[in-house]
């Protein structure tokens, strides 16, 4: 039975508002649309970023109709003609921006029936919505809601959107409902947000539909290319735009007029700043600009460097000559001895000779490797990092033959899945903003439901706020959060930031440490324990590998309360400081090692220092502590993800992004190296004493004038110091001597007395080249790196 009432109480023609008539309908034997979609945007559901609102769903229905959901408060957003501006860290490699809608709104500014509200009786109830996820079968999408009821109860919703014509052939914005209530005695309605008294009952099986007048065709905005400033972001939070434009005079003076006024010299620089933290009048009139004492020099410094973009080339012929002039001069700083060779003081460039390397990728499949893991079958599962955020499932991959490796997309739209498991033959995805399950419900091998297992973090539009995994243990899954980058000096970084987090599958939350800055990776290492890499920065003078502990702090002072800045806690110390340039950047996964002599220690990939790093744990004085060497380089790009494959190889997936987070500017690739069994002869650990250390090798070094060759040896010890700045330097920085040195009667060790050394330090190993194994090899990689947090009784 079909009851519609149609309501018309706008008039023809209002833009934004270009709203017909609004039909509500109630059909007891009415379902969703089941028959195949055709959409034009690939995908056409995906989430990301929109309009600096963090949690967001965009639909784009067609070519020029979209509608956005607020998944943070379980809302519909948006609906529009237009289009979406894909731009950001995944769609075009800039750090700065999001994407951001454009066109016209079909609706006006809270005109929108998105408020739910229920009522027992007639008494209203005050609710709390959470949203749980949605499902898309033949490009239909249904979103689940669900409304938590103060009693406990709570009303499952189902909503169906979709853009239709009319028999007049009017375009019109369709919602389809399915809601279970617990009870005959609660009414559910839709409200909006400028009239609550304006609202619809909603019942099961009901339909409210919207037709629209024509809009005139929409014209994409024009981005400049200086728009990816982060000076922008400083002037958007502050109060800059109320006054100013770029080009045109308002109540200020545009930015082209003040870079036309003022070279960009030092002297010029300092007066400005004065100016937007005083405030001030008279130069460009007498209308006062506002004072910005919260402002840092710095985060005007960047307002500046912005503002001096809009300089015209020809403002002043002489602008290079006086830029040269007011510049100051560096001083010459000591000329660094050049590295040797791979492996002697530089990166290596080979695959580890104990390995052998298959390519993945193809000129077709060229992945940006986010996370990796197996299904039951022998499947590998790929996510990518891009502006698809899709899962790829190969098959074949455990072959000899990569040319016969099938790939099959089986999900897309995920915002940045960073962290992948497969769980009991089930998947879930670590995204963005979510830890999400992934459901194939009708067998076909692509995902169709995207469930929310857990979102409870803080999170909001800032490109850095990335999530990283996913390992799962004990049945809790583990992800670590990175900070925000882009904050202003009043701005605190949202809850937790910089943690370690401990997710059940009801999606309950354990807080674990906490002070991390960029934690790319968490796995589980020797002795069954979770690691973690942390990447150099503000109050990280050197990248990190972690043991997770509970209710550690890790340094990365950003993320304390006000309370806590006026009494920081201890730093704990990190397992292996990674020295920023010469064996880290941006260090990844860690992984426990399973083949070759090197079995039981751990591997971690670098994206921008490029290759894999092998690290060797001891455990001191109940802490560990260790040493990391090269392992291996020779992969197409910088290695973000590792995974152990039933064959036995090593899976390795990598990434990179134009602009500072990559390896040779290289963007993609996946590999994967065996153990083939071939000796190489290296540094296979070294172990702290209580007076000096000791280095074991893969095979007997030579004795042979090896007392002389040992002479050459280069150890250095030297600590560093957690400050504000960007990284830091090597503090206390000593050369050290052996007192003496003994190789052990089978040649496989080498003991090192050593007088002076310190705690808390890291001491670095340097061998001679000239060193040989009995059998006359030559060394893999000379250098290690030993982190003496302890030293032994």
């Amino acid at each position: 039975m079909n009851f519609r009432t149609y309501k018309t109480s706008l008039k023809k023609g209002f833009l934004p508002l270009v709203l017909i008539a609004q039909v509500w309908i109630f059909n007891a034997c009415q379902e969703p649309k089941t028959e195949p979609a055709n959409r034009s945007m690939d995908p056409w559901a995906f989430r990301s970023v929109l309009d600096k609102k963090p949690r967001m769903l965009t639909l784009a229905f067609d070519t020029v109709n979209f509608a956005a959901y607020d998944l943070a408060s379980g809302t519909l957003y948006k609906v529009w003609n237009g289009g979406v501006t894909k731009e950001g860290t995944v769609f075009t490699n800039k750090k700065n921006i999001q994407p951001t809608t454009w066109g016209a709104p079909y609706y006006e500014e809270g005109k929108l029936y998105n408020q739910w509200a229920v009522s027992r009786n007639g008494t209203p109830l005050q609710v709390e919505l959470k949203y749980e996820g949605y499902l898309i079968l033949d490009n239909h999408i249904t979103l689940n809601f669900k409304l938590l009821l103060p009693d406990g109860e709570s009303i499952n919703i189902k909503e169906n959107p979709e853009f239709t014509l009319n028999v007049k052939g009017e375009i019109g914005f369709e919602r389809n409902f399915k809601i279970n209530k617990p009870s005959a005695d609660l009414s559910v309605s839709l409200q909006q947000a400028a009239d609550k008294t304006a609202a619809i009952v909603i019942e099961d099986n009901s339909t409210v539909a919207d037709y629209f007048e024509p809009v005139p065709k929409q014209e994409k905005p024009a981005i400049s290319e200086g728009y990816d400033h982060l000076g922008i972001l400083w002037m958007e939070n502050s109060d800059c735009y109320t006054c100013h434009e770029e080009k045109n005079a308002m109540v200020g003076p545009s930015f082209k007029q003040i870079a036309t006024k003022y070279l960009k010299t030092p002297a010029n620089i300092a007066l400005l700043t004065k100016k937007i933290i005083s405030g001030g009048a008279g130069v460009w009139g007498d209308t006062p600009m506002n004072p910005h004492p919260d402002l840092k020099e710095s985060e005007i410094k960047t307002i500046l460097d912005y503002v001096f973009t809009f300089r015209p080339k020809d403002a002043d012929d002489n602008t290079k000559s006086q830029l040269a002039k007011a510049k100051k001069v560096n001083p010459k700083k000591a000329e660094e001895k050049p590295p040797t060779k791979p492996g002697f003081g530089a990166a290596l460039e080979g695959v580890h000779p104990s390995y052998d390397l298959t390519v993945l990728h193809n000129e077709k499949f060229q992945p940006r490797v986010g996370a990796l893991a197996f299904l039951p079958d022998g499947r590998l599962l790929v996510s990518t990092w891009d502006s698809i955020g899709g899962i790829y499932a190969l098959e074949g991959v455990t072959g000899d033959d990569p040319k016969k490796v099938k790939i099959q997309r089986i999900a897309s739209g995920l915002a940045e899945p960073l962290g992948m498991e497969v769980v009991d033959g089930d998947v879930y995805v670590l995204q963005k903003h979510e830890l999400t399950q992934l459901i194939d419900h009708d067998g076909d091998g692509i995902m169709d439901e995207y469930k929310v297992v857990c979102d409870g973090w803080g999170a909001s539009d800032d490109f850095h706020e990335f999530a990283f995994g996913l390992v799962y243990k004990e049945d809790h899954f583990y992800i670590t959060l990175s900070m925000a980058m882009r904050l202003l000096s009043t701005e605190r970084q949202l809850p937790d930031r910089g943690r370690t987090l401990k997710i059940s599958k009801d999606g309950s939350i354990e807080r674990l440490d906490y002070g991390l800055r960029t934690p790319n990776g968490i796995g589980i290492g020797v002795d069954d324990q979770l690691f973690l890499t942390d990447n150099q920065g503000q109050w990280l003078p050197a990248n990190k590998l972690i043991h997770v502990q509970k209710d550690n702090y890790n340094g990365m002072a950003w993320g304390l309360s006000a309370e806590q800045e006026l009494n920081p806690p201890k730093a704990s110390p990190p397992a292996i400081w990674l020295p920023d340039n010469e064996i880290g950047n941006s260090p990844g996964e860690p992984i426990l090692m399973k083949d070759g002599p090197y079995k039981g220690q751990m591997l971690h990939g670098d994206v921008s220092n490029g290759g894999i790093k092998r690290d060797f744990l001891e455990k001191i004085k109940g802490q560990y502590q260790g040493v990391v060497f090269r392992f291996s380089q020779g992969f197409t790009a910088g290695v973000n993800r590792l995974v152990w494959g039933p064959d036995g190889a090593l899976y390795v997936g990598e990434v990179g992004m134009v602009g500072g987070w990559s390896w040779k500017e290289r963007q993609f690739g996946l590999e994967k190296i065996k153990y083939n069994g071939k000796s190489t002869f290296e540094m296979l650990t070294i172990k702290a004493k209580p007076d000096g250390f000791e280095i074991a090798f893969t095979e007997p070094v030579k004795e042979e004038g090896l007392n002389s060759i040992l002479e050459k040896l280069v150890i250095e010890q030297y600590y560093y110091k957690a400050t504000a700045a960007y990284g830091g330097p090597k503090l206390d920085l000593q050369r050290l001597k052996p007192d003496d040195i003994v190789l052990s009667n089978d040649g496989m060790r080498i003991d090192l007395k050593i007088s002076g050394l310190k705690e808390n330090h890291v001491v670095y190993f340097n061998l001679p080249e000239d060193l040989k194994s009995e059998t006359g090899n030559s060394l893999w990689s000379s250098e290690a790196w030993y982190t003496l947090n302890k030293i032994p009784n």
